[in-house]
């Protein structure tokens, strides 16, 4: 109690001081205290100076307080004594006595306190100064404020003098500004406002302004000014000190912005004063619709709401008892609009506990408690959503994935109550081919993945599955760990059900329309085609990029467009429609088509039309064939001479032909439908006719088994009988057994004509052996003829003798020529003639060809050559050389023969099987000869065949080279033929099959 006296004491001295008293730190802080002595003199404000640094207050700022501190001590020095100055408000400047006096020993860690009082000196009025200022006393005010700008000029603005300190302060020297105008060296801004009256200077007011540093920065000055006046009152100097507040600004500013972003003003409460001071930003969040200083907070309290006005006021009462509260209230501002606030504060109180001042803050949380609003909305709108949504919403940890919390529509979900749920793992009830991807689905959503929903079945309480999709999102806390997911699982089995039907009928629908067999396609009312499947791209030669978008008229012919627009017409009133026509392929081909045309319907309203064509080209082709074949079946039927019943399983004549008819003497109407065996009557060997199933012809026909009979007697219907052959066979038809073809003859007169052809295959047979024994029985006088016509031409004999054994040899040779040629005819024909095979030298033996006709062809002036391809045609090769040889003479003969002028040219070329030993040779004599017309080249290969008797008798021969050669190459395995023209020229060719050498082979393929 004692103490708080002595305080209460120490305060009232402090404040009743005659000399003005200020209470600072040694480290340069807001003043700590101050009297009303001190406010007089200085003609401030208690609540402003409380808010200065000493460095900032004019009395104390032209002292180093720092360098003071270094003089005084507690025991020898506690105060010094120094002289200071200040400028009133009207201009006039006051000198005082400053004391400054070192406090109690601070605390450890506590800068020192240093009390300051000031006692009144000379007061300089305006009109007293000097019109100028003395050297010594400006050197004087210079070095009292070397951090200060000091500056004279006129009362233009011309710089007459500024302080050294410029150099420091702005880098500009001293040269460099004076003359110059102030004005230049502002900012934009504040130099515009410097140019409007009573803005350059001012007697009564300082100005805060930026100075442009000399690289280009702006600094904040504090200025204030004395004015010096001549004798009739004129100013004739202006003197300026501007005080570098950068520093001060900044902080101000980011505290004003800092207070800005947080929506936060402070406010202080003189206590003793009742005087109140708000900041900028508590201005600002009451509309500024208070001031910066309030004589009480009435004001503030008008601008609060009704409903919170009793309970802020009793709040306010509490406080200034000295109570730190804080209260959330609401203020409604000139335009209506509604601010929550929330206001916190501390009471500061004497030493005898008497609340003295009050500093608090106020902050807008007007938005916080909407976001607040908005959020408890949202809670109750959540909660209503999960307590009455049909989907499963939950929620689960991370690490188990255990349920925290299940909405009630689980139950009629899956059939358990959320307290069954609540504490197991969700895939416990997740099917088992499910649990995999869920938890991979899990994992990507944990790495942040963005996913779509995923589907996966819930296993129902009573054993069933159910489709679920489900959305899910993890919960982090503020430091950013993920520690829940919340889940919404939507019960998608109908879908599911409708999406497994929707994708049944599209796969349906897709294979009707792409492995249709048909073409399948869809066009606008308008006919361009829509959508096409393949087989309409492979009907018309278009690629479907050419369809799509096309119309179909192009395509079809124009005889039948007419005809497909009216179908396609009635297809698009509703109508289907099915016809045949004509489209003319890409190529330009036609091809008949079938088109089935259906309406596309929605809403009840054609919008198209469907396609479903086929192409029928080969079955109109097919119909056309099976008319051709029916009636030449018919015609065939009708011509035969062979007898056709067709019978049904039960053995009833289905149909009869009419050489049937005729050899059983019945109409073919009057068989139709009767049992076979009153048609065909056949009799046993003991005379008596077979009757029903005793019947071999009906028992074959029930049982379904062939039969053939031969030479048995049938009965006609007039009662005569004649021999005949027959033969059943059973009808099948895809598996099924429709009945039974009977074929018969008449082979009574074949008897006769076996026999005769017996007859004639015995003379033949004599004849050739008579011709075959005639060759040998002839060769062998006719050798004995030619011996001894050699043997007389070695005698002397005249030129007529010798002319006459000539004409006898040569007349000998042609007979001998011609009974070998016979033969070898009668040895073919017999099957006596044998090839041999053996090795070949083909250019050898065709050499001796070339040869033996070489004398004769240059005799009659002809030409004769052979040309051999060498890269297709082998050196060696199996066959037969006579028979070869004897081929190629006959063909050279008949060349020689029948050509007079031009000439004879034998060539040899070959087609070898690749890989193998085989190769076929094609030979040709091409003459100039006289030719053969064309409609007596088939005589040519013909035994005994001259074209014409004139030839004969001109050229000799017995017309059966060309036969012989042509059975010669047969027999080889090849075929021979010839190409004619009259009076042009002929070429006989003919072909052999071979082998070659495998030597040779080798040797031709290296």
């Amino acid at each position: 109690m004692r103490q708080t006296a002595e305080h209460w004491v120490w305060e009232q001295m402090f404040d009743k001081l005659p000399m003005g008293a200020i209470l600072i730190s040694a480290v340069d802080e807001p003043v700590a205290k101050v009297n009303d002595r001190f406010c007089e003199l200085t003609e401030s404000k208690r609540s402003d100076l409380l808010q200065l640094k000493p460095s900032e207050i004019q009395v104390l700022s032209n002292l180093s307080i720092q360098q003071i501190l270094q003089s005084l001590t507690y025991e020898q020095t506690p105060t010094l004594k120094r002289d200071s100055y200040f400028i009133r408000h009207n201009g006039n400047q006051v000198h005082v006595s400053v004391s400054i006096s070192l406090l109690k020993h601070p605390a450890p860690g506590e800068a020192p306190w240093i009390l300051c009082c000031i006692e009144p000196g000379t007061i300089q009025e305006k009109s007293s100064l000097p019109p100028t200022i003395k050297n010594d006393e400006l050197l004087a005010l210079i070095s009292k404020s070397g951090q200060d700008l000091i500056s004279i000029s006129n009362a233009d603005g011309i710089i007459e003098y500024i302080s050294p300190s410029v150099t420091e302060i702005l880098g500009y020297t001293q040269e460099e500004m004076t003359g110059q105008c102030r004005i230049d060296y502002y900012h934009q801004v504040d130099s515009e406002q410097m140019k409007e009256p009573g803005k350059l200077f001012s007697e009564e007011d300082s100005f805060v302004r930026r100075i442009r540093h000399k690289d280009g920065h702006y600094l904040w000055f504090e200025t204030s000014f004395q004015l010096i006046r001549g004798a009739h009152g004129e100013i004739s100097k202006v003197l300026a000190i501007g005080r570098n507040i950068t520093k001060r600004k900044t902080d101000e500013d980011t505290l004003a912005h800092a207070q800005r972003i947080a929506k936060i003003g402070s406010w202080r409460w003189d206590l003793i004063t009742h005087m109140l001071t708000y900041s900028d930003e508590m201005r600002r969040i009451y509309g500024y619709q208070i001031r910066a200083t309030e004589p009480n907070h009435n004001t503030l309290l008008s601008l609060v709401v009704p409903e919170d006005r009793e309970r802020l006021e009793a709040t306010v009462s509490r406080a200034i008892l000295g109570k730190a509260d804080e209260i959330i209230y609401r203020i409604q501002l000139q335009d209506g609009q509604i601010r929550t606030i929330r206001a916190q504060w501390e009471v500061s109180v004497t030493n005898e506990g008497r609340p003295m001042e009050m500093v608090g803050m106020a902050q807008d949380i007007t938005e916080q408690v909407l976001i607040e609003q908005q959020s408890l909305e949202n809670e109750n709108k959540y909660k209503l959503i999960t307590e009455n949504s049909l989907d499963f919403i939950s929620s689960s940890t991370i690490d188990c994935s255990t349920f925290l919390y299940c909405s009630p529509s689980c139950y009629s979900l899956l059939g358990y109550r959320p307290d069954e749920m609540v504490g197991t793992s969700l895939f416990d009830y997740v099917y088992a081919e499910d649990i995999i991807p869920l938890q991979d689905y899990f994992n990507s959503c944990l790495d942040g993945k963005l996913l779509t929903p995923i589907t996966f079945r819930y296993i129902h309480k009573d054993g069933r599955h159910i489709w679920f999709e489900v959305n899910c999102k993890y919960i982090s806390t503020q430091d950013g760990q993920k520690n829940e997911i919340i889940s919404i699982a939507r019960d998608i089995s109908e879908r599911k059900l409708m999406e497994f039907k929707l994708k049944e009928s599209e796969q349906r629908y897709r294979s009707l329309f792409e492995y249709n067999p048909s073409a399948v396609y869809s066009m606008n009312l308008d006919g361009d085609y829509l959508t096409a499947n393949q087989n309409l791209q492979d009907l018309t030669g278009y690629t479907l990029d050419e369809l799509i978008g096309m119309y179909f008229g192009p395509i079809v012919a124009e005889k039948d467009m007419a005809r497909t627009l009216f179908h396609f017409n009635q297809a698009t009133e509703g109508i289907p429609q099915s016809y045949d026509l004509t489209i003319i392929h890409k190529d330009g081909h036609p091809i008949d088509i079938n088109t089935i045309n259906i309406p596309i319907f929605v809403d009840d309203e054609v919008v198209g039309v469907y396609g479903i064509t086929r192409d029928i080209t080969e079955r109109i082709r097919t119909m056309e064939e099976i008319k051709k074949l029916s009636r030449e079946l018919t015609l065939l039927l009708n011509t035969v001479s062979e007898g056709i019943i067709g019978l049904d399983i039960h053995g009833h004549v289905a149909f009869i032909n009419p050489a049937g008819a005729a050899m059983l003497d019945y109409e073919p109407a009057t068989t139709i439908g009767r049992p076979c065996d009153q048609i065909i009557k056949e009799i046993r060997h003991d005379g008596t006719f077979y009757r029903g199933n005793d019947s071999p012809l009906v028992r074959a026909v029930k049982q379904g088994v062939p039969l053939s009979r031969a030479e048995i007697v049938l009965w006609r219907g007039d009662g005569t009988s004649f021999l005949a052959d027959y033969q059943v066979n059973p009808i099948w038809d895809q598996g099924e057994r429709k009945g039974a073809v009977m074929v018969f003859r008449d082979i009574t007169d074949e008897k006769e004509i076996i026999r005769a052809k017996e007859n004639a295959e015995r003379a033949d047979q004599a004849k050739t052996e008579f011709l075959t024994m005639m060759s040998h029985e002839l060769r062998t006088p006719m050798n004995g003829i030619i011996g001894m016509i050699e043997l007389l031409r070695t005698t002397e004999l005249d030129e007529d003798q010798l002319n006459y054994t000539d004409i006898l040899m040569e007349s000998s040779n042609s007979l001998l020529h011609i009974l070998n040629e016979i033969l070898d005819f009668s040895k073919i024909e017999t099957g006596n003639m044998t090839l041999i095979h053996e090795p070949i030298d083909l250019r050898s033996l065709l050499e001796v060809v070339v040869d033996l006709f070489s004398a004769k062809a240059k005799e009659k002036g002809l030409s004769l050559s052979c040309s051999i391809n060498g890269s297709t045609v082998p050196d060696v090769i199996i066959g037969d050389a006579l028979r070869l040889r004897q081929v190629l003479v006959n063909l050279i003969s008949n060349a020689i023969k029948f050509t007079h002028e031009g000439s004879i040219t034998m060539s040899v070329e070959g087609l070898r099987r690749t890989g193998t030993q085989e190769i076929t040779l094609a030979f040709q004599v091409r003459d100039t000869g006289i030719g053969i017309p064309a409609k007596q080249q088939h005589q040519l290969f013909t035994s005994f065949s001259q074209l014409h008797p004139s030839l004969n008798r001109k050229y000799g021969g017995t017309g059966l080279g060309l036969a012989i050669s042509k059975k010669l190459v047969e027999l080889m395995g090849g075929v021979i033929g010839v190409e004619s023209r009259e009076n042009v020229g002929s070429s006989f060719y003919f072909t052999i099959p071979t082998l070659t050498l495998q030597d040779d082979v080798t040797d031709k393929q290296a």
